[in-house]
């Protein structure tokens, strides 16, 4: 093993800028071996390292997107197969994202099962980006629904759960809505080490009882298909802001949440509990900025993605340009790029991505001056 090791080819991006996650280094190399980081290092570089110079750039660490519907004129829920994730993945490496999980909009419980079986096979296969799957819905509540089809929600029993072939080489992540769904499963999902997340729910303070609460790993999309806060009623919204253990993820295409709440959702959650997420949809990389989900039409108007009625219907942004909206916003830059790598990382209880340190996967985001994506690295491969 070590033989073979020593044989792998050296290779190095040197940058003007390279942030680890934790601190700066100027004019400096991320050096990596096979799909794994050696060092980021000042001095000269040895003549056998081949070195790719992206100059006045800036190298982050790769950023990851827990929430991605589909990218390149593909949706996961119309392509449930590795090659759609291949595709998803790489029209979204276009604006820097590094890992990803193909997200499953509420689907018959026929199409969960296929969802998670692609998601395990492009894993198998070797499909570079995908680290798992996001299942958004269908245990959700029929008043915070979205674009989603309520005809499709149902609460599942143990045995339903037992039923599904969760991926085992990768993330397994849910979207639900606590009110909809019995401690006994929630713990069961828990126990499976599954990611737990509320969303798309209409819950009360009284409904999302200690006990549910302890049971979320997080919040999806905050400000998002979730009841609002009230005088007399803190809604979802104001639990998750409040509730210090689970993560909140949030979307700053700047029109799904007013910048103003980012700040506040920013100043109110702990270090490292509120990350980026696109919720990006099919138009991300597309040809034709429309797409069909569950028989209705989806398309780009003035920048949204609405359906039929004008309802909002996912987000056309990548994480590139979320990065850049969130820093223009007043975000610090350091932990803007920490929530869209670091943080999503630690949300997902993955322990070796996320930050540039040695022994961690080879990956990462290289960025223009204006944020916008260069070229991202990918365990080891450096995609341009």
């Amino acid at each position: 093993m070590e033989g073979r090791h020593r044989q792998m080819t050296v290779r190095a991006i040197t940058a003007k800028t390279i942030f680890d996650g934790e601190q700066y280094h100027s004019d400096s190399a991320l050096v990596w071996r096979g799909d794994q980081i050696v060092d980021i290092v000042a001095a000269a570089l040895p003549s056998s390292v081949i070195v790719t110079d992206v100059g006045d750039k800036m190298v982050a660490p790769g950023f990851i997107d827990i929430q991605v519907n589909g990218g390149g004129d593909v949706m996961f829920n119309s392509e449930t197969t590795a090659d759609g994730i291949d595709t998803i993945c790489r029209a979204h490496r276009q604006h820097g994202t590094a890992y990803l999980l193909p997200t499953l909009i509420s689907a018959t419980p026929e199409q969960m099962k296929t969802a998670l079986i692609a998601t395990e096979s492009a894993i198998e296969q070797g499909v570079a980006g995908v680290i798992g799957v996001h299942l958004e819905g269908p245990w959700l509540n029929k008043d915070k629904k979205g674009a989603h089809d309520a005809n499709k929600f149902y609460s599942p029993t143990i045995e339903q759960l037992e039923a599904f072939p969760w991926v085992e080489r990768g993330v397994n992540l849910v979207t639900l809505a606590a009110e909809n769904v019995d401690t006994q499963a929630l713990n069961w999902l828990q126990q499976h080490h599954v990611v737990v997340s509320c969303g798309h729910s209409n819950a009360t303070l009284h409904e999302l009882t200690t006990e549910k609460r302890a049971s979320l790993n997080g919040f999806t999309h905050v400000f998002n298909a979730m009841s609002a806060i009230e005088g007399r009623e803190p809604g979802v919204v104001g639990t998750a802001l409040m509730t210090d253990h689970a993560w909140c993820s949030i979307i700053v295409d700047g029109i799904h949440v007013a910048p103003q709440n980012v700040l506040m959702a920013h100043r109110l959650k702990p270090e490292g509990k509120l990350l980026i997420v696109t919720d990006a949809m099919a138009s991300v990389g597309s040809k034709t900025n429309r797409f069909v989900l569950d028989g209705e039409e989806i398309s780009v108007q003035d920048g949204k993605l609405v359906n039929s009625s004008g309802a909002l219907a996912g987000a056309h942004i990548g994480m590139d340009q979320s990065v850049a909206n969130a820093i223009a916003w007043g975000l610090e830059e350091a932990e803007v790029l920490r929530m869209a790598s670091t943080y999503p990382a630690q949300a997902l209880n993955l322990n070796r991505v996320g930050v540039l340190k040695p022994g961690y996967r080879a990956a990462a985001t290289v960025l223009n001056c204006d944020y916008s994506a260069y070229a991202v690295l990918v365990d080891g491969k450096l995609n341009p």
